[in-house]
């Protein structure tokens, strides 16, 4: 056994070119086998998840795949080929113990953890050709154990589906370049990559692939030449770098395929577009105040500044490997790097640049950063292996090193559950006051048991019990807290509510306030209707009426239903049936009220109307009144 070195002494460098098969490997196994329990563990689907399951369940049913539907209405906002993917899983799966009906939290998740598996794959391969094997299996470990696609490793929705498609395009872009035999192929490939990834989540590979590409593709020679920079040249590097430019847009006219690759990339998704729009004409319109306005800055929800809102989630989607993010963003521009310029340049803006576009618009939303992943990780493979395998560190230093790092987190973990506790009062018992510190220990522990394999210089397993770490934690987390604190007792509180309340099994329930929360329907089989079709109303409507128009339509269809001949059963926000009460006295009657969020009665709980056994004095004078 090697003694333990003395604190003055240099720690030996593990000059292995390969890595450890046995680290490697146990890695690995773990990973899969804590990905598949997580995907038969952990919390029920959340409310963005639900859509896409209860679309493919509705695929499945009526057989109709062209058009998503949730619940009553098309949904067209998002491209159909998460919901395909998840029917298709649907399909050769046992259907739900609890509703009889195909799809399962199980198969609603699995085609994200295959995305995600397939993403590792290419970054490992990419990051190989890129560089050495050492730095591809340190990129590996990198993306497979980061938060961000651990998380959406288990997410139904498009996200991971739209990292590896992305991933692909870049991946498929590079080897284009360095591997002139066989450019056509690679090329091919890119474009069919970028379609589907439009076919996942249109436009999105535009912003996170196209426009990084393109900063890569015209400016990659004035970054190198930025890296030697002196100041008596800028200007000449200026010019330089602007003429370099113009003969790279004449080049990628005459040598990306654009001429055939463009049709090969629009025949992925347009004919899906052109089919709906003949059974839905108002789709077109749809999709222009869907992406066009809100690319503009047209849209709820949109406003402008915050430009440092990714910055942060990007950290945290790296972690364990956050702390070395700074260092892998400045590496194109470090001399020690400077012989792994241009890939480390390729990932940089594969990263920074998507940062950059998605930091300015003025719709964010946390997930749209997650395609960076991957070119983070990447770029972190040279940084991580300069670190782990090609520095002399001091015993002394290193030890120092380790204790500091222990000591921030056990500081911010201390932090943090006083924060929650305060913040959460009413949640922090039972499994999440004693699950959190539980976990928190066990991370640190994590990173500290991989701080003494460094400082006794084994550096393989020194790196994996990093990633193990994060793997674990996150998979403890996911499935032992995540039940309870996933949020679905709202939901089943309204179901039991109802039943409580009378409301037939059979009589499908308006939701009148916001988007309905199909776990409604997803797990008790609850019919749920919504009052106009959002999408076709936003769609026709929105260049004409301002939003309070808008409301007030709603607002009116939901007096129409109330005040017709039929018994109606309806779902609002308090906060909303409190002010329609205010201005159009609607022919209805308190049901019950669901708590939601803090206790006590809140303006966001939900209250269930009927006008059953309500006069038939009729609301509508009040209604045209107001109107005018």
């Amino acid at each position: 056994m090697s003694a333990i070195p003395s604190p003055t002494s240099s720690i030996s460098l593990n000059h292995e070119t390969a890595p450890s098969r046995r680290a490697f490997g146990v890695f690995a196994a773990v990973w899969l086998a804590g990905t598949g329990f997580a995907l038969v563990g952990g919390p029920h689907l959340a409310e963005h998840e639900v859509i896409v399951a209860q679309s493919a369940r509705q695929m499945i049913a009526s057989g109709d795949w062209l058009i998503p539907r949730y619940l009553d209405t098309p949904f067209l906002v998002k491209p159909p080929l998460a919901a395909w993917l998840v029917a298709g899983v649907s399909l050769v799966t046992p259907r739900s113990n609890d509703t009889a009906q195909p799809v399962t939290d199980f198969a609603a998740r699995f085609p994200s953890a295959v995305a995600v598996v397939l993403t590792i794959l290419l970054v490992w391969r990419l990051a190989g050709s890129m560089f050495d094997t050492r730095i591809a299996a340190i990129s590996a470990v990198v993306c497979a154990s980061s938060l961000g696609m651990l998380l959406f490793a288990v997410n139904a929705t498009a996200e991971a589906l739209l990292t590896l498609f992305c991933t692909w395009a870049f991946a498929e872009f590079w080897w284009a370049q360095t591997k002139p035999e066989r450019r056509t192929m690679h090329l091919a490939r890119f474009y069919i990559a970028l379609g589907l990834g439009m076919l996942a989540k249109g436009p999105m590979p535009m912003m996170v692939v196209v426009v990084p590409l393109a900063a890569w593709w015209f400016g990659h020679r004035g970054i190198r030449r930025l890296t030697t920079l002196d100041p008596g040249r800028m200007a000449r590097i200026v010019r330089s770098t602007l003429f370099s430019a113009g003969l790279r847009l004449k080049e990628a006219l005459t040598t990306t395929g654009l001429w055939w690759g463009f049709p090969l990339f629009a025949a992925m998704f347009v004919p899906w577009m052109v089919l709906v729009a003949r059974r839905e004409p108002y789709a077109w319109a749809l999709w222009d105040y869907e992406f066009l306005d809100r690319a503009k800055g047209d849209y709820p929800g949109c406003h402008w500044g915050d430009f440092l809102y990714y910055l942060p989630l990007l950290f945290g989607l790296l972690l364990p490997w956050c702390l070395s993010l700074p260092e892998a963003l400045a590496s194109p521009f470090l001399r020690v790097y400077r012989r792994q310029l241009r890939p480390l340049t390729y990932a940089w803006c594969w990263a920074v640049a998507a940062l950059a576009l998605l930091s300015i618009m003025s719709f964010k939303k946390p997930y749209y950063i997650l395609p960076a992943v991957p070119g983070c990780a990447i770029l972190l493979g040279p940084v991580l292996d300069r670190l782990f395998f090609r520095s002399d560190v001091s015993a002394r230093l290193a030890k120092a090193t380790v204790g500091v790092i222990v000591a921030i987190l056990t500081t911010i973990a201390v932090v943090m559950w006083f924060v929650g506790r305060r913040m959460y009062p009413e949640e922090w018992h039972g499994i999440l006051a004693w699950g959190t510190p539980l976990f928190a220990v066990l991370a640190i522990g994590g990173m500290a048991m991989a701080g003494w394999l460094y400082v006794r210089g084994r550096r393989w397993p020194s790196l994996t019990a990093v990633a193990m770490s994060g793997l674990v934690t996150f998979g403890g987390v996911w499935c032992v807290i995540g039940p309870s604190a996933g949020n679905i007792d709202a939901p089943h509180r309204l179901v039991e509510e109802m039943a409580k309340a009378r409301v037939p099994d059979d009589v499908a329930v308006y939701w009148a306030s916001n988007r309905p929360d199909g776990r409604v329907t997803f797990y008790w089989n609850r019919g749920l209707r919504q009052v106009v079709d959002p999408y076709k109303l936003m769609a026709e409507r929105s260049k004409s009426a301002s939003g309070f128009e808008l409301r007030l339509e709603v607002a009116g269809r939901i007096c129409e239903l109330l005040d017709g001949p039929g018994i109606v059963y309806m779902v609002l926000q308090l906060e909303d049936f409190a002010s329609l009460q205010s201005h159009f006295d609607p022919r209805a009657r308190e049901l019950c009220v669901v708590d939601r969020g803090n206790r006590g009665r809140d303006k966001d709980d939900w209250v269930v109307i009927t006008n059953q056994g309500v006069g038939s004095e009729a609301t509508g004078v009040r209604l045209h009144a107001y109107k005018h």
